[in-house]
């Protein structure tokens, strides 16, 4: 899929600043305001992370071959605007339209993402000018777009890839729901 001007920006900002190849499921820390959110990082995947121009906090994670690239933004969301499915499949279905309108699918096949932690809406866009053919390089048949909200956050995620049923396609989407968690801050240590 050829993607919009934003998001080939963020491609840009997170290749820019620095990336590093993970070990035994590294776990990294980002800090969104206040709040910790991890991130479990699977082993040989590589990772990186920036702000824009906004400030607004992302990250990338792809596969050790490169196929698959999961990027994610987050945002500070105090009145939970995003925190009900009705919700995100609004946001969803306004972001998407591009996607949607170039698409086999023609539509948006809305699925809960069903997290670990908060709540969650997914959806997946086939390039309808990319069917039956190797895409380019640095352009995916599939891309996957949706949000994970829990109180006070959210984040919106988008997921590239040319295989929908593939081992890190799956373990990617796997990531979001289980991982991108705020964790509280360490206790000081008592002495």
């Amino acid at each position: 899929m050829k993607f919009p001007q934003p998001l080939l920006l963020l491609c840009a900002l997170l290749a820019a600043s620095g990336s590093a190849v993970a070990k035994d499921g590294e776990e990294k820390f980002i800090l969104l305001q206040e709040r910790r959110v991890s991130i479990l990082v699977p082993d040989g995947y590589v990772y990186s992370s920036g702000r824009d121009d906004n400030g607004t906090l992302m990250a990338k994670i792809a596969d050790p071959k490169a196929k698959n690239e999961l990027q994610v933004s987050f945002q500070a969301d105090p009145e939970s605007r995003l925190g009900a499915e009705s919700q995100q499949m609004a946001f969803l279905a306004q972001a998407c339209r591009q996607y949607a309108e170039g698409s086999v699918e023609h539509s948006y096949d809305f699925k809960p993402l069903a997290p670990h932690a908060g709540t969650g809406t997914y959806c997946t866009f086939t390039d309808a000018s990319l069917v039956g053919r190797p895409p380019p390089k640095g352009e995916f048949l599939h891309v996957t777009t949706g949000i994970k909200a829990w109180p006070g956050c959210n984040l919106v995620f988008t997921l590239l890839s040319n295989d929908t049923a593939s081992k890190e396609y799956q373990t990617l989407l796997r990531l979001v729901k289980d991982s991108f968690e705020e964790r509280p801050p360490a206790a000081p240590a008592k002495s």
